[in-house]
């Protein structure tokens, strides 16, 4: 029994060992693009979920640095208002 869980960690040691993390989380930002109401989403939300937080354990402070950028971007550029009266505006001068 304790060889086949030895062997068992060794498979799952050599396995991670090869497989590439930035292509296993772009296959998981694939997959969770669509929404939450595929099948696809849920085996690729841990995968999402374990980046985000390796990239907050690693780097805290680039991280709350660059979300501190985002939301500062998004407050730059205001959405335009609609204007009911626009149409009348427009043709105000041009008689």
């Amino acid at each position: 029994m304790i060889a086949l869980v030895i062997v068992a960690a060794l498979a799952v040691g050599f396995a991670l060992g090869r497989v590439r993390p930035d292509r296993i989380v772009d296959w998981a930002e694939d997959w969770t693009a669509p929404g939450w109401r595929t099948w696809r989403f849920w085996p690729a939300a841990p995968v999402v979920l374990a980046a985000v937080a390796l990239v907050w354990v690693v780097h805290p402070r680039r991280t709350l640095a660059n979300v501190r950028s985002w939301r500062a971007g998004e407050r730059l550029h205001p959405v335009p208002q609609r204007d009911p009266e626009w149409a009348a505006k427009r043709t105000e001068g041009t008689s």
